[in-house]
């Protein structure tokens, strides 16, 4: 269990003093004091989840069962908005001109407004190897228990699930950020599955993708192979030149780059064009656009020096999360008081990694960083056993079916769906501390400001411009609690 005293230190180290000013040992005592009253609510809607545990397992399955890509989730979009429908929220379907998107929302009286994220959409040739399933089932049950805080347990506010498809590389929530999907929110939570460990303080790394296609000259290449220009020479000599760059990564960069395939290819004719995809991350925006600006220079000089025409394409600009403290440490709270995993022998095994014992240090990247850039935001991470990595066949079928570490539900078919449950449960909790205590509201809102305000320094004046847009968000978002 976290100490206050501890996070105080822990944050103030990591975000500078200036950045935890709400976050007082006052502030602490007055969220303690509101702890009884919320007990009862609590309790009322960890009651109507369990018993939504069967239909939202239904959902679950079906979506695994049929794995969609980006903007492709016809069978989910329709899955998940006639369940909620079912429901009783009032949901828009295609929301804001996106085909696969939706906005499922319930109000009662004024108050804040949380919002929780549902992914859905699949891999590749691997369809739900991310888990995605559950990340949908997550959202709708997490919605569904405040849903009940709201309609019959006298709370006020609204709650807000909003349907975000192509999250794997196509960045279907900067598409909804940019439509106004989280305007007027005052947090976005989700949860995403792994293997051995409940982490809330999750952080991952800015992205950014494009599409690069060299254009040569075809010719001959016995007969005539000075006539002509080769464009797999570019995609060559521009890999090459990666693997050189790589001594000057710092260890949390990355770089991607994959040739896509052409039929057409021969092996007598000199290819005229060559088509592949690139990326790099890294641990800030401002690193991502520095590994981003050489990886260009490395780009255009291989053009240059095979005599070929290049065309980059971007199609991904993924944020670094940066996720809210203060949600972050009331997950873990409320995950060790009503959920206890170490009193569970099938989850016992599993780590509970405090956010102030979290190393700060990501490797995977999400469109949910740029909504942490707009409002107090947290994926936090949860384990449905297994030792498959994300993105791997192993990972499907963990994340559609069944065991823990301990071996002991092998015949289980729903330990994943059990531990999304769970996982919804606390979230539920955790969005309606934001909605009943005015405090900790308050708190979030004034540590996510000053947060953003402090790692904004060093960015470029055209994004250091999402400040003023934080500022007007949390004087619009604060309006109403002070």
């Amino acid at each position: 269990m976290r100490s206050t005293a501890g996070l105080l230190l822990w944050a103030g180290a990591l975000f500078g003093t200036s950045c935890v000013n709400g976050l007082t040992e006052e502030v602490f005592a007055a969220i303690d004091k509101q702890d009884d009253g919320l007990r009862t609510v609590n309790n009322e809607v960890r009651k109507v989840l369990d018993s939504s545990t069967r239909p939202t397992k239904l959902t679950w399955i079906k979506i695994w069962e049929n794995p969609e890509l980006g903007y492709e989730e016809i069978h989910a979009h329709k899955t998940l908005t006639d369940f909620l429908e079912e429901q009783g929220f009032n949901v828009t379907r295609s929301a804001y001109n996106i085909s696969t998107a939706f906005r499922a929302e319930y109000s009662s009286g004024e108050g804040r407004a949380v919002s929780f994220n549902s992914e859905f959409d699949a891999l590749p040739g691997i369809g739900h190897a991310c888990g995605h399933n559950l990340i949908a089932t997550i959202g709708v049950a997490a919605a569904i228990g405040v849903k009940e805080a709201l309609e019959n347990q006298g709370v006020s506010g609204k709650v807000v699930l909003i349907g975000t498809p192509a999250e794997e590389s196509l960045g279907g929530k900067v598409k909804l950020l940019e439509a106004g999907a989280y305007d007027g929110l005052d947090c976005s939570l989700m949860a995403h599955p792994g293997n051995d460990n409940y982490a809330s303080f999750g952080r991952t790394l800015a992205s950014w993708r494009a599409n690069v296609t060299w254009t040569g000259e075809a010719s001959h290449a016995a007969a005539a192979p000075f006539m002509g220009r080769n464009a797999l020479d570019g995609f060559v000599s521009a890999y090459s030149s990666t693997g050189l760059y790589r001594q000057q990564l710092m260890s949390t960069d990355r770089i991607h780059h994959i040739i896509q395939g052409n039929n057409e290819l021969v092996a007598n004719i000199i290819p005229d064009s060559v088509d592949s995809v690139w990326g790099v991350r890294g641990k800030s925006r401002p690193r991502a656009e520095q590994v981003r600006e050489q990886l260009y220079r490395i780009l255009y000089a291989s053009s240059n020096a095979t005599n070929t025409s290049i065309e980059i394409t971007p199609f991904q600009d993924y944020w670094d999360q940066n996720p809210s403290f203060s949600l972050a440490s009331e997950f873990h709270k409320l995950l060790v008081e009503h959920m206890d995993p170490s009193a569970d022998p099938e989850t016992a095994n599993f780590t509970v990694t405090a956010p102030e014992d979290e190393s700060g240090e990501a490797s995977a990247s999400s469109d949910q960083g740029n909504v942490s850039w707009f409002l107090p935001a947290i994926q936090v991470g949860f384990p449905v056993g297994g030792t498959a990595p994300v993105h791997n066949a192993g990972f499907r079928e963990l994340a559609g079916t069944r065991t823990t570490q301990t071996n002991l539900r092998l015949s289980s078919q729903d330990f994943a769906h059990e531990q999304a449950i769970k996982t919804a449960k606390v979230l539920a909790l955790t969005g309606l501390q934001v909605l009943q205590n005015e405090t900790f509201a308050e708190a979030m809102w004034d540590e996510w400001y000053d947060m953003i305000e402090e790692i904004s320094v060093g960015l470029s004046e055209g994004s250091a411009g999402n400040n003023s847009t934080g500022n007007s968000t949390r004087k619009r978002h604060l309006s109403h609690v002070h």
